[in-house]
């Protein structure tokens, strides 16, 4: 299948959760993927003291954030790293550390890749485990997104893609806004796997409703020229169906 599966996971203060993904994420690959290699971003940017226990791990690389860079900027600072030595025919996965990205589902994603010829394999969210509030707020961004975007959004970061096709895309300016949406964003031949999202392993999620508009708006950011020209065509029809009513009115008026 590949020479090396790498999986890179932002990290903030989720050591715990992280050492559980990494054991289940090697048992699940065995013994189709042998050789799985982990880089961690510390985005604690150095802050975290249990991020020491994984210094004794030969398989896992963690490189730590100058400053908290957040997990989408996290990622793409990891694979630029990694793109200078990555292999065509290696396997990277981007894959959250909290155990929310289950790690059943990365063969699952690696099958992708090869079932359907794939550049890239996304995680297709089929099961959320959020609160139902959660649920009705999300289903109205993709509503939203899917007006403003004309793309549906149903994924995140997880998702799997070969080496070459890495190097070829992660210098792609968009990456600089928003990771998970400019997988979509650059349109590449792709393969939806339908992934549940599952729960943390440890703690309690960082992520609050300012956080979550946020990145809701930096999800945008990669498709603003599409926005823009969507804006454009709907603000020219708006205007040519005003004047047809203006003139109605006019011609009614006259009458």
């Amino acid at each position: 299948m590949s020479n090396r599966c790498w999986v890179v996971s932002p990290m903030l203060n989720d050591t715990e959760s992280f050492l559980r993904v990494r054991e289940e994420t090697i048992d699940a690959c065995a013994p189709a993927v042998s050789d799985v290699a982990f880089v961690v971003v510390d985005d604690s940017a150095g802050t975290d003291p249990d991020v020491v226990r994984l210094a004794d791990l030969d398989d896992v690389e963690v490189i730590v954030a100058p400053f908290n860079l957040g997990h989408q900027r996290a990622i793409v600072s990891a694979l630029r790293l990694l793109a200078t030595r990555v292999g065509d025919d290696d396997v990277v996965v981007t894959m959250d550390s909290d155990g929310e990205d289950q790690p059943s589902d990365v063969p699952r994603l690696l099958a992708g890749l090869d079932d359907d010829h794939a550049a890239l394999a996304l995680a297709q969210r089929t099961q959320r485990s959020e609160s139902v509030p959660f649920r009705v707020m999300y289903g109205v961004y993709r509503l939203v997104f899917r007006l403003l975007t004309g793309t549906t959004v149903r994924s995140g970061n997880f998702a799997a893609q070969r080496g070459d096709s890495l190097k070829a895309t992660i210098g792609h300016p968009t990456f600089d806004l928003c990771y998970s949406s400019s997988l979509l964003a650059l349109r590449r031949p792709t393969a939806m796997v339908p992934c549940a999202r599952g729960s943390r392993f440890a703690g309690a999620s960082r992520m609050n409703a300012q956080s979550l508009m946020a990145h809701g708006v930096r999800m945008l950011l990669p498709f603003a020229e599409r926005i823009a020209v969507r804006a454009m065509v709907l603000a020219t029809f708006a205007g040519a169906a005003l004047v047809v009513l203006l003139g109605v009115l006019a011609f009614g008026v006259g009458s």
